[in-house]
C-alpha cells in the first residue's frame, strides 16, 4: 500500500495557498535586547530592520546576519524566528516576552542523512530517541542578569489531555492529542497528507495563561515545528522547519498559523470550544 509521506518542502507550498499564517509585524525594527541564558552566555540581538537581525554571542565572539520573521499573538510577546546562516541546518526561534522581561529559544537542528537513515529498530535497541532532529530549550532573562530567582516560561502539562484541531488554510487541517508530557499524536484530517498520522516527541511550555509554547519533532521525515498556541483566541503562530527536498541539501523553514477548535479535553468536564 502506498503513503503520501512528502518533504517538508512540498508542505510548505501546500501550507502557503491562502495561508492562516500570521501577517509579520515591524515592532522590533531598531531595538536592541540582550538575553541572558545564564552560565555567562550573553546573547545580543539587534533589530536593524524588519527583515534582519544581528546577534553576537559575548563570551565567544560568534555573530551573524540572519533574515527573521516577527509575529505576535498578544501584546508585548513576540515569536521571532530565523535560520542561522553560521550552523549547518539549524534554526533559532524566540519567544520574547516584553512585559515580564524573559525569553524562551528553542534551537532546532536537522539530522544529515546519515543520522535520518538509521533506522527505528537500530535506535530502539540502542535506547535512543528515533527522531533525529535535536532541540535545545534555554530560558533567559531580558537585559539583565539571569540567575536562579529569575521567572521563566515553565514546563506545563496543561495541554495534555486536549483534542485541537487546526485549520492551517481552506484545505489544511490537522489534529493533535496531547497524549503525555513528552509525546502527542498528530493526524491530517484533509491536504496534502490526508490520512497520514504519528505519534512524535513533544515539548510544552506556559507563557501566559491560555497562551502556550509548543515543540515537536518528528521522526519519519526529519521536521521540527515551533508553535505558539493561544486557546484563548483559539489561533497559533509558529513555523516548520526541515528538508526541501529528499536530497538533504536545501532547507526549507516556513511560516504557519491555524484557527484552532478544542475538540475534546480529557481533564475538563466542559464541552468543545469552537472557532469564530
Amino acid at each position: 500500500m502506498e503513503t503520501n509521506w512528502i518533504s517538508v518542502g512540498d508542505l510548505a507550498a501546500s501550507f502557503a495557498v491562502s495561508s492562516n499564517a500570521l501577517a509579520p509585524v515591524a515592532d522590533l525594527t531598531g531595538k536592541s535586547f540582550d538575553i541572558d541564558f545564564g552560565a555567562g552566555e550573553v546573547i545580543a540581538y539587534r533589530f536593524a530592520d524588519n527583515l534582519m537581525l544581528t546577534w553576537q554571542v559575548a563570551c565567544s565572539g560568534e555573530t551573524g546576519n540572519d533574515t527573521y520573521r516577527a509575529t505576535a499573538l498578544r501584546p508585548g510577546i513576540y515569536f521571532v524566528d530565523f535560520v542561522k546562516s553560521s550552523a549547518r541546518a539549524s534554526s533559532v526561534s524566540i519567544v520574547l516576552d516584553l512585559e515580564r522581561g524573559i525569553a524562551t529559544a528553542v534551537i532546532g537542528t536537522l539530522p544529515d542523512a546519515q543520522r535520518a537513515g538509521i533506522p527505528a529498530v537500530e535506535l530502539a535497541y540502542r535506547k535512543s530517541e528515533l527522531t533525529g532532529v535535536d532541540v535545545e530549550i534555554r530560558q533567559g532573562a531580558i537585559d539583565r542578569t539571569f540567575d536562579n530567582a529569575s521567572p521563566t516560561h515553565e514546563t506545563t502539562g496543561e495541554l495534555v489531555g486536549k483534542r485541537v484541531q487546526y485549520r492551517y488554510n481552506p484545505h489544511e487541517s490537522y489534529e493533535h492529542i496531547y497524549l503525555s508530557q513528552k509525546m502527542y499524536t498528530w493526524h491530517c484530517l484533509s491536504g496534502i497528507e490526508q490520512g497520514l498520522a504519528d505519534t512524535d516527541r513533544c515539548h510544552y511550555h506556559k507563557v501566559r495563561d491560555g497562551l502556550y509554547l509548543f515543540v515537536w519533532r518528528e521522526k519519519i521525515v526529519p521536521t521540527l515545528g515551533v508553535i505558539m498556541i493561544d486557546l484563548e483566541q483559539l489561533k497559533t503562530t509558529g513555523k516548520i522547519f526541515g528538508y526541501a527536498g529528499e536530497d538533504f541539501s536545501a532547507l526549507s523553514n516556513f511560516p504557519v498559523g491555524a484557527h484552532a477548535t478544542v475538540l475534546a479535553d480529557a481533564a475538563s468536564a466542559d464541552g468543545p470550544e469552537h472557532a469564530q
